[in-house]
């Protein structure tokens, strides 16, 4: 009997087991993390009209969904961030001011994206993440 490389990391909070995605799927060595909104763990948006809060606790998200198979904010090699909110140089350099709190000198790839709207029409950011766990191997 073999078992399969790619399987789903459990949810933790009532308002992620009653959606239909994952929190995110682990394929062999690579955790794969839905998009992450601004939900503090009892379910409700933290940071209404605030980038920041919204980015920190996205990320806090993020580093908590990690904690559950092993992994942490170091493992991170990929991110894709979602803006429902005009990008103007303020917000731009708000939500770097988070990441570097989060990330300090670790530098994964990146992606921004501008988008008409969200989930929800006072989720400002989606963030979402690729994570590796296991050393890269060079030829």
């Amino acid at each position: 009997m073999t078992t399969s490389p790619i399987r789903t990391i459990a949810a933790e909070w009532d308002w992620e087991a009653s959606l239909p995605p994952a929190p995110a799927v682990r394929a062999g060595d690579t955790i794969y993390l839905s998009g992450q909104i601004a939900l503090g763990p009892d379910g409700s948006l933290v940071g209404v009209n605030d980038l920041a809060a919204q980015a920190r606790q996205c990320f806090a998200n993020i580093r908590s969904i990690l904690a559950r198979d092993g992994a942490t904010m170091q493992h991170v090699v990929k991110m894709t961030t979602y803006f429902a909110c005009p990008l103007t140089d303020e917000v731009t350099a708000e939500y770097w001011q988070v990441r570097e709190e989060v990330f300090g000198t670790h530098r994964p790839a990146s992606t921004g994206v501008s988008v008409s709207a969200l989930i929800y029409p006072e989720v400002m950011l989606e963030i979402e993440a690729i994570a590796v766990l296991a050393p890269a191997r060079h030829a």
